[in-house]
């Protein structure tokens, strides 16, 4: 009976070792398919993937950890100090890093090291403890990739956004950034000046539109919108400034865009014009006073041919009164009827005599421009009632057309109508003292190029050649008692309204076009 226990127990236990040995092996096989594919993945891996000891020693590099060392020979790594490949100003951050990684943290660094042919190469590690079967440490498990590029790149996006930085801050002009909202993204030192700020943020954060003179908001938020719509704008505005200062600047603004090609924000460029806005207003003024002094000049000119033409009305007036006065004394009823139509006649001719002196009265008075729409046929109308005793005093015809359906012109009408007269009286001179005495003027309207154009020819002998470029400079004249500035002064005024006066030579005579723009289609 003890014998067949013995026996009994002993399978069991050779079952039972047999098992233990079952599994024992497998784990091992299992254990060497694991080993087996780390050493696979390890050696395969596209980055440096390297294994060191707590001092530094390295144990195991793979190929592309090799290739980044420039050799192909793992004896001259394997077994060697890691602070010899590291570059020597990064020894002490490494050795940081190697000892948190050995107290069981993982860690990120950024270091140069020095390859075999002796170049110098910016390197990323990702560094994480390896631990054995029971959980201990064993070493140092590293993946590190080549940065050389990225760091070049971004040394050179870091060295150009300083250098931009560095000329916007030196840029006399003021430098702005914006976003669709208008709020002020960034400025430059030039732009703080400008509005008086003593500080960033006085402005920075701010609304641009807190700063704009209310006139100028609206147009301020299309310009605004245009570029955010990928548009170029510029636009002349007036501010007020941190200390309530009132400023004239002029701004081109462009879209700013981002990675994606988005327009993220709108970049200005601003300019103070306030002396220039003052100087042109004071030149404004001068010409307008200028004008003012060629009207007197021009109707005192024309002053002989005006005389007649209100003494016309005058006599009438005179002889009707005296008409009236006899049929009255004659005391006859029948008489009524005619003194009733004399009278009427009486009241014709004094309210001819009114709109002379009327058209007379506005053409000489001192008066701020005023820019409005105005149909040229009806300019053209007070121009030639204007000029009309001259006219019939030479015996010049003019021969007047004009197209249909003309667009208004924005202008104002008495300058307007001053450099129509300046050339009309001007070709009607010519008329008179030209050899060939011609009889006739020719003066046509029509639109071309979103422009009214009013083209004046007269058949005289034209402008010698030697003087043509002469023709609008100030104080040059042909005439024996001219001021010479009717043409310049008419090329200044028609330039205010974006508008052109020119001169072409004609074959007889010459032709001048005065361009007036309207803003509306033609006809």
């Amino acid at each position: 009976m003890v014998w067949v226990w013995s026996v009994r127990r002993n399978s069991r236990l050779i079952r039972e070792l047999a098992d233990t040995h079952a599994r024992y092996t497998a784990a091992l096989h299992q254990q060497q398919a694991t080993g087996e594919l780390f050493r696979t993945l390890f050696d395969a891996a596209p980055e440096c993937v390297k294994l060191q000891d707590a001092e530094g020693r390295i144990e195991r590099i793979n190929a592309a950890g090799l290739a980044l060392l420039e050799t192909s020979q793992p004896s001259r790594v394997v077994g060697e100090s890691v602070f010899n490949i590291i570059a020597p100003e990064y020894h002490e951050a490494y050795r940081q890093l190697t000892a948190d990684v050995f107290s069981g943290c993982s860690r990120f660094m950024e270091f140069e090291l020095t390859t075999f042919r002796g170049r110098r190469r910016w390197l990323e590690t990702h560094a994480a403890p390896l631990r054995g079967e029971q959980g201990q440490i064993v070493g140092l498990m590293a993946v590190t990739r080549d940065i050389d590029e990225r760091r070049y790149m971004t040394q050179q996006l870091e060295e150009q956004r300083n250098r931009l930085h560095t000329v916007i801050e030196s840029e006399p002009e003021c430098v702005k950034l914006h976003d669709h909202e208008g709020k002020i993204l960034e400025m430059n030192p030039a732009g703080l000046a400008l509005l008086n700020a003593q500080n960033p943020e006085q402005v920075i954060g701010r609304s641009v539109y807190e700063f704009l003179d209310a006139d100028y908001r609206e147009a301020y938020r299309q310009l605004t919108e245009d570029v955010f719509n990928g548009e170029r704008r510029s636009m002349e505005f007036e501010v007020k400034t941190i200390d309530g200062e009132h400023r004239w600047l002029e701004t081109h603004a462009a879209p700013l865009l981002d990675s994606n090609s988005q327009v993220s924000a709108l970049l200005a460029i601003t300019r103070d014009i306030d002396q220039r806005k003052h100087t042109e207003e004071k030149l404004r003024r001068q010409r307008n006073e200028l004008a003012h002094v060629c009207r007197l000049s021009t109707l005192g000119e024309l002053a002989s041919g005006l005389a007649h033409e209100l003494n016309q009305p005058l006599c009438a007036l005179s002889s009707y009164a005296e008409t009236a006065r006899a049929l009255q004394h004659q005391g006859d009823p029948a008489n009524r009827q005619r003194i009733d139509q004399i009278l009427l006649k009486i009241v014709h001719e004094t309210e001819r005599a009114h709109g002379i002196i009327q058209r007379l009265r506005e053409y000489v008075r001192k008066r701020t421009p005023q820019p409005r729409p105005h149909a040229v046929p009806h300019l053209i109308d007070g121009v030639l009632d204007i000029i009309e005793p001259e006219r019939r005093q030479q015996h010049i015809h003019i021969d007047l057309v004009i197209q249909d359906g003309l667009p208004p012109v924005l202008v104002d009408r008495v300058q307007t109508e001053q450099v129509l007269l300046n050339l009309i009286n001007n070709a009607l001179q010519a008329s008179v003292s030209s050899t060939a005495r011609p009889d006739k003027l020719e003066l046509s309207v029509s639109f071309h190029n979103d422009a009214v154009c009013i083209a004046l020819r007269d058949f005289a002998d034209g402008i010698p050649e030697d003087l043509r470029s002469q023709l609008f400079t100030p104080f040059f004249t042909t005439k024996r008692d001219g001021i010479g500035m009717g043409l310049a002064l008419s090329r200044s005024i028609a330039e205010s309204y974006g508008g052109q006066l020119v001169y072409e030579p004609a074959n007889p005579g010459s032709i001048f076009r005065l361009l007036l723009p309207t803003g509306k289609p033609g006809p």
